[in-house]
């Protein structure tokens, strides 16, 4: 197959509606690109898994403290929640550098997530009480 007869891929909009957290409303602006991303990396982060019928079982992040002792297992298990919760999304390519806050009542976590178009910092808090 010669150069001219191999195509690039096509980029495929990764167009969604305008979340607007505070009202919990969809707005009629939609996003495209690295803010897509965000707002799904927020959207999947703020969904329990399984406890929705209307999204598939790789969707969202699943978490229990049943059996946690300690910060390091904490840590560990919070990073791999999230990186289960995002890498299924196409266009996140990797998540690193985790870093954690610990909080009388749960964790903060703040990392960076790789794209197709740039990394951004993440943050989510994860309630340890439910």
């Amino acid at each position: 197959m010669s150069a001219e007869e191999q195509e690039e891929p096509a980029i495929v909009p990764s167009l969604t509606y305008l979340l607007q957290p505070s009202g919990q409303r969809i707005g009629r602006l939609q996003l495209d690109g690295k803010e897509a991303v965000k707002q799904a990396v927020y959207k999947a982060l703020s969904t329990r898994r399984y406890e929705h019928l209307i999204y598939s079982s790789d969707y969202g992040m699943e978490w229990s403290w049943e059996g946690m002792a300690g910060r390091s297992m904490v840590e560990s298990e919070l990073e791999r929640w999230i990186v289960e919760a995002l890498l299924p999304d196409d266009r996140i390519s990797d998540v690193t550098e985790f870093d954690f806050v610990h909080e009388a009542d749960g964790v903060r976590v703040s990392f960076t997530v790789e794209t197709d178009f740039g990394s951004f910092r993440g943050e989510t808090e994860v309630n340890m009480n439910g």
